[in-house]
């Protein structure tokens, strides 16, 4: 009786996080991922790039999916420097109508960044989710109006794939991925 019981302690001591199942996606592959998105980003408008503000960062969170986070500057300006000492309103008004333009190409290009990263992750699960987050930066006095501060994207990756091997027409895309814009 004794021994059972100094057996039953020692199995609930064991770490319920070693009963759970492991990860099924690799480090390497969300980083593969993280590198590509970065590029991609960067070669949106490669005369006047925006700045990626940090390097994409990722994580695979079990029995939910794969979850993407970046944070960019859709139009950098000159910023204020010992020779550029102030930011003019007119300055600031031409930042903001840049932003404006640019914001439907950084959609259209987060779904294929979405689209994409499905296809490549195959060992995350189907019926899981592909998610990606971007933060636009904005400096203090710029005007937000009309802009979201973040944008969240995501869509289960057996949708995400259907779409990217022809199996789904690129329309069906609408209505398969989510998008919150904060």
């Amino acid at each position: 009786m004794r021994t059972l019981a100094i057996a039953s302690l020692l199995l609930c001591s064991l770490p319920i996080g070693s009963l759970a199942d492991k990860s099924k996606v690799s480090r390497a592959a969300i980083q593969a991922i993280e590198g590509n998105m970065d590029s991609h980003l960067m070669k949106l408008w490669p005369e006047d790039p925006m700045q990626v503000v940090g390097l994409t960062q990722g994580a695979y969170i079990n029995g939910f999916g794969a979850v993407f986070m970046s944070e960019v500057n859709l139009a950098p300006g000159a910023g204020i420097t010992p020779f550029h000492q102030t930011v003019t309103k007119d300055e600031l008004t031409r930042l903001h109508d840049k932003k404006l333009t640019r914001l439907p190409k950084l959609k259209e290009a987060m779904q294929d960044m979405l689209l994409n990263s499905a296809s490549s992750l195959d060992s995350v699960p189907a019926t899981e989710q592909i998610t990606l987050g971007i933060t636009l930066f904005y400096w203090h006095g710029e005007s937000t109006e009309g802009l979201p501060a973040q944008i969240v994207m995501h869509a289960p990756r057996r949708a995400l794939v259907n779409v990217k091997t022809g199996m789904a027409e690129r329309s069906t895309l609408t209505a398969a991925v989510t998008v919150d814009q904060f």
